[in-house]
């Protein structure tokens, strides 16, 4: 996971805890990812990903506020 290990929050500069957004789709669940380049259409799969960089995002949340902040 990418990120700073700690950090404060850039609004109310309560603590950030490190978490991850899940993207759900026919009976899977993965950890989001950050795709390099902007989306191009796929007919077969949505969207074309071969030979695009890929990386996890990790998304820190406040626990004071709730505000999210993430990293690839």
């Amino acid at each position: 996971m990418a990120g700073p290990k700690s950090l404060n929050c850039p609004r109310c500069s309560g603590a950030m805890e490190a978490g991850y957004v899940v993207d759900e789709g026919y009976g899977t669940r993965t950890v989001s990812k950050w795709i390099e380049g902007t989306p191009e259409p796929s007919m077969w799969t949505g969207l074309k990903l071969r030979g695009k960089d890929k990386l996890d995002v990790t998304t820190y949340r406040c626990r004071r506020c709730g505000y999210l902040e993430s990293y690839a």
